[in-house]
């Protein structure tokens, strides 16, 4: 894979994590909701799809910060294989 596209793909992964922390920082609850949210759908993808994602403290991290967002993430690299195998 070009260097390239993984220069593009992290800047726009820095500016939609930058963008969300504006949008939950005015609005905590949000915030609290939209990570157990993405926690709970993390475990219930494990436990009826078998995905494979491992729970440690890394995706519990993403998904944490990241919410829904991180758990996309997540789910997108695991199934191209470039992390969390």
């Amino acid at each position: 894979m070009s260097t390239k596209y993984i220069e593009v793909g992290s800047v726009l992964v820095a500016l939609i994590v930058l963008w969300l922390l504006l949008v939950f920082i005015n609005n905590p609850i949000a915030l609290i909701f939209n990570s157990i949210v993405a926690i709970l759908i993390l475990f219930l993808l494990n436990a009826i799809f078998a995905l494979g994602i491992p729970i440690n403290i890394f995706t519990v991290l993403i998904v944490a910060i990241g919410g829904i967002v991180g758990l996309l993430l997540i789910i997108i690299l695991r199934l191209m294989k470039v992390a969390f195998v």
